[in-house]
């Protein structure tokens, strides 16, 4: 009798230690009693269950990230390519997630790999090797998550939080070919652009040009008949002065030509001293003032 009290204090220790667990952030437990389900969402801190009867299993909350190696594929082409994918996904429902998997996340992804290899195959084989290279992506990674969404949440008990393709690695050989297609499809359509850059240059050009022609025709037109009203105006006030003293004007016209002639400088000319024009520099010399006499 004296060894039942330390025995009954060591048992209930011993069930107080494995009846008591912890559930730390970002993650959360499901209780089961013999393998069948008896809560779910059990969230973080320090939970009791009955030791040898009851167990607990718990499981990240958080988004797991899971990344393949690229595979063989065959596009529309009937092209081979090798393309690699992630996909992203989270525990929803504890209780579908642990009667697939018995708690194990492994078992999700080996479960999981078939159905996005099944749905990758019939969207590559949608799309050509140079769409698949040229492209983002997006239409191939929109059609994966509605093929793969729904089969994965009902029989697993996850969400697909984002899925797509990672990586497009076609065979050399295949590579060599579609960078000489595309090179000679950009050249092609480099050469259309110029095309059309050269022409629009030229209309550019033309209309320029025509408008220069236009603009000196306006000018020169403007300048002729500038020049004529000053011609016009010179000569009325040459006719003006000559009317009112013709000798005058026959004298300053000879000086404007002996002006003129001189001018250039080198010129020599030889004058006999009883020319009109010596003497009536003597004449000028000898009264002060150079001109004809007035009458």
């Amino acid at each position: 009798m004296k060894y039942a009290i330390p025995v009954v204090i060591i048992l209930l220790a011993l069930l107080g230690a494995n009846g008591i667990y912890a559930v730390g952030q970002g993650h959360a437990a499901v209780l089961t009693r013999f393998g069948h389900v008896e809560a779910t969402d059990i969230g973080p801190g320090l939970h009791f269950m009955l030791p040898f009867v009851q167990q607990v299993q718990v499981y990240d909350t958080r988004a797991i990230l899971q990344q393949s190696e690229p595979e063989d594929y065959k596009t529309a082409d009937g092209d081979p390519v090798r393309v690699g994918y992630f996909v992203r996904w989270r525990i929803v429902a504890p209780d579908a997630w642990f009667a697939a998997t018995a708690g194990d996340d492994m078992q999700v992804n080996q479960q999981m790999t078939p159905l996005i290899h099944d749905a990758l195959r019939a969207q590559i084989g949608k799309h050509g090797l140079a769409e698949l290279l040229g492209s983002d992506g997006g239409a191939i990674d929109e059609g994966l998550r509605n093929a793969v969404s729904g089969d994965v949440r009902r029989k697993l008990g996850v969400e697909v939080l984002g899925i797509g393709v990672e990586r497009v690695l076609p065979p050399d050989e295949t590579l060599a070919s579609v960078y000489k297609r595309m090179s000679a499809e950009a050249a092609t359509q480099a050469g259309s652009v110029r095309d059309e850059g050269e022409a629009a240059a030229a209309a550019i050009r033309a209309k320029g040009e025509a408008a220069d022609g236009e603009v000196l025709a306006a000018a020169a037109k403007q300048a002729a008949a500038v020049r004529g009203a000053g011609d016009a105006d010179a000569a009325r006030i040459y006719a003006t002065a000559s009317a009112q003293d013709p000798q005058f004007f026959r004298y300053w016209s000879s000086l404007e030509t002996w002006r003129k002639t001189f001018s250039a400088g080198g010129a020599v000319v030889v004058l006999d001293k009883d020319s009109p024009f010596m003497r009536a520099i003597d004449e000028g010399a000898a009264t002060g003032v150079v001109g004809p006499k007035s009458h």
